[in-house]
C-alpha cells in the first residue's frame, strides 16, 4: 500500500484492515509504539478480531523499538555520504542498496 503524505488513523485502519490481518494468526501479538494513529477502537478491534492481542511499547522508548535503530542508522550513513550525492534522495536509494548487500 502506498500513499502520499503522513500516515493518519484511517490510513492506519485501512493498512490493517487490508494488509495486517491477513497475515496474522490467531495468539500472535502485535506490537506497537505510542503513535496517535496506532490508539484507534477500531484498530484494536480488527486485530483482535482475529485472536491476535495489541501490545504498545512504553512511552519515550525508542530502544525497544528496532525500527529506531535502522532509521538512526540510515541517517548516520546518509550525513556521512550526502557530500557525494547531488540529490539526498540518491543517498537514501544507495543506502538502501548498502543494506541489502549485507
Amino acid at each position: 500500500m502506498i500513499f502520499n503524505g503522513a500516515c493518519n488513523t484511517r490510513l492506519f485502519e485501512v493498512w490493517v484492515q487490508q494488509v495486517l490481518i491477513n497475515e496474522l494468526k490467531p495468539v500472535q501479538f502485535v506490537v506497537m509504539d505510542n503513535a496517535a494513529f496506532h490508539k484507534s477502537k477500531k484498530t484494536k478491534e480488527l486485530i483482535e478480531s482475529v485472536g491476535c492481542k495489541v501490545i504498545f511499547l512504553p512511552p519515550y522508548s525508542p530502544d525497544l523499538n528496532p525500527i529506531e535503530k535502522f532509521w538512526a542508522n540510515m541517517k548516520l550513513w546518509i550525513r556521512n555520504q550526502i557530500t557525494q550525492f547531488a540529490k539526498s534522495y540518491d543517498a537514501i536509494i544507495s543506502f538502501f542498496y548498502a543494506q541489502a548487500s549485507l
